[in-house]
């Protein structure tokens, strides 16, 4: 029920481009309160709206380039980056780095380089009116922070004293942006980083050997997961239901009850993912999971951890029975080839 209303709202959010989509104050004012009304953690419902976004980025993103010169029309005529980006529902920050790639002038330097490094610092690579083309440079007359009607847009003075009308719609853009940008690349990057030493050192903690994606890398190993392991190890998890249940070489190794509870199942994994993300279906089954497959073909039944949850177990692919799919944390009870449970 949960998941089923998370979707539901991260779609409607996508498909009406709502204003929190170009507002990072509304972004997570709104967000917070969903969290609370849909009961799923903040972190995890933000990781969901952007899965569901991205897929509906690159859906649109032909329409965007198709209708480039009609953009860059409306741009030079004075409307503001952030009202086109509303108007066609795009990321600003996406919509300002294809403005920058068709009016800024890069002098030969590679364009796809110099556009990155523009985007990381607008004020400095762009807040000089002479990089814009000479085609688009009479758009620069209209002056910052105004949109096509004349209305004053509230930008930070900072970035409006001799700062190009370009440089400061720029980082107005990107400031209004929730989920795509420099900032954005930089802490998901930073939260992969920690959850991958966190996995690390649960495992270390239960003497658990491995091997890291650093470690294989260095002996020229391709395609690997965050963890490999030593050995091959038992992890004891939730049964999936009847309809989701597939046998293979990550089969049951044995039934154990503790208790009077069945519900448990032991399953091989010789490798873990580690996923700074929540596991929604769409992102599993097309994205994840053809992945995982790739490592089970190398290294044998494997382990994908989702640290911010994932959609019903039922729900997301198995591989056959060889990508163990756990969400939150790593399962309590590993056991070893010699039969020690540990835990």
């Amino acid at each position: 029920q949960k998941y089923d209303a998370a979707e539901a709202w991260c779609r409607e959010v996508v498909k009406s481009g709502h204003e929190l989509l170009f507002d990072a104050k509304v972004f997570y004012r709104e967000l917070a309160s969903s969290s609370v009304d849909i009961g799923l953690p903040l972190e995890s419902l933000h990781s969901f709206l952007r899965n569901i976004h991205i897929i509906h980025v690159k859906k649109s993103a032909h329409v965007l380039r198709g209708d480039m010169r009609r953009h860059l029309r409306d741009y030079r005529k004075g409307k503001s980056i952030r009202d086109i980006a509303r108007t066609i529902n795009y990321p600003p920050y996406m919509v300002a780095r294809l403005i920058v790639e068709n009016i800024v002038n890069f002098d030969g330097l590679n364009s796809r380089k110099a556009v990155t490094e523009a985007m990381r610092d607008p004020e400095g690579k762009l807040g000089n009116p002479l990089v814009v083309s000479s085609e688009f440079r009479d758009s620069e007359a209209l002056g910052p922070g105004k949109s096509i009607e004349g209305e004053a847009r509230t930008i930070p003075s900072s970035h409006q004293k001799k700062a190009s009308r370009l440089s400061v719609e720029v980082i107005d853009a990107i400031s209004s942006d929730p989920l795509y940008g420099p900032r954005q690349d930089r802490d998901r990057h930073a939260v992969g980083l920690e959850y991958e030493i966190i996995l690390e050192q649960a495992l270390s903690s239960l003497k658990i050997p491995f091997e890291t994606e650093a470690q294989l890398r260095i002996k020229g190993t391709a395609r690997t997961p965050d963890i490999l392991l030593s050995c091959p190890v038992g992890v004891r998890i939730h049964k999936r239901s009847p309809m989701g249940r597939s046998h293979g070489a990550g089969s049951p190794i044995l039934q154990e009850s503790f208790g009077e509870d069945d519900s448990y199942e032991w399953k091989v994994v010789c490798w873990i993912d580690s996923k700074a993300l929540f596991g929604d279906v769409q992102t599993h089954n097309v994205s994840v999971l053809p992945q995982a497959e790739t490592y089970v073909h190398r290294f044998g039944p494997g382990l994908v951890l989702y640290w911010f949850g994932h959609a019903p177990l039922d729900r997301l692919g198995d591989g056959h029975g060889d990508v163990v799919v756990t969400g939150w944390n790593l399962p309590d009870f590993f056991m070893l080839p010699t039969g020690q449970i540990i835990k």
